[in-house]
């Protein structure tokens, strides 16, 4: 389990990315975390990875990340956001999926097991086609799937994903959903989005930040039940409506 208490991530100039946030995301359900820009999603993917500092408690597995060496946390955690490493762009794209496979490889030179890991994980995403490609030569949704294929080569037990679905057309994102399900039967899934109706769809639980702070958390049947909550935090219209068994809601974007 995730157990967050009393987190606070402050950025230079007095900014709260977080503030005094306690929570605790289940490893049993997807959990889909939603909100406007700024509401601090990324921020909180990035304390529970270890990636920027912060005061109060995260514990992972009863281990307090600020305390735990970034080794250890970087066998457990997989953090998939967009790439801005100029090192990482001018590499083929299986270059960098063996990087990426570091953290849990056996020795300072790729075997055959890294290979194996690396294949198996392309064809899944399929990007198999791209492997000789440089990063920096693609387009920005094949980039997408090679970030998510770089989280899964150390197959981590927690997959935390920034905006998993960014850049992506439908096709993929319809290939997601599919996948999502597949990896939260042996690993903790934890994801935001922008797109209200791919989370709603893919979710379980719920935790919708605003302005760094909790504003909800719950299962879907919870979140449906309280979509004014959703209106106020984005002031938009929300629609809902059935599709087969799904319950799907919408942003209405006209006036």
């Amino acid at each position: 389990m995730i157990s967050i208490r009393d987190l606070t991530v402050e950025y230079r100039g007095g900014h709260r990315g977080i503030e005094k946030v306690s929570i605790k995301i289940p490893t049993d359900r997807v959990t889909c975390i939603i909100g406007p820009n700024g509401a601090g999603k990324s921020t909180l993917l990035k304390a529970i990875a270890k990636i920027v500092p912060y005061n109060g408690y995260v514990y992972l597995d009863g281990l307090e990340v600020s305390s735990t060496p970034l080794k250890t946390v970087s066998r457990m955690v997989s953090y998939a956001s967009q790439i801005h490493s100029h090192e990482l762009l001018s590499l083929s794209v299986l270059e960098a999926l063996l990087v990426s496979r570091y953290p849990v490889s056996k020795g300072f030179v790729e075997g055959a097991e890294d290979y194996r890991s690396v294949y198996n994980i392309a064809r899944e995403m399929m990007i198999e086609h791209l492997l000789e490609r440089r990063i920096a030569e693609l387009s920005s949704g094949e980039l997408q799937r090679v970030i998510i294929a770089m989280a899964l080569a150390k197959d981590p037990r927690y997959l935390l994903f920034d905006e998993l679905d960014a850049h992506v057309d439908v096709g993929v994102k319809a290939m997601l959903s599919k996948l999502i399900k597949k990896w939260s039967i042996n690993k903790v899934v934890v994801f935001t989005t922008q797109d209200i109706l791919f989370g709603v769809t893919n979710g379980d639980y719920f935790i919708l930040l605003d302005r760094g702070r909790v504003v909800f958390t719950g299962n879907k049947k919870d979140l449906l039940s309280r979509l004014g909550i959703i209106e106020k935090v984005y002031h938009v219209k929300i629609a809902r409506y059935k599709y087969s068994d799904l319950d799907l809601i919408v942003p209405i974007y006209t006036s």
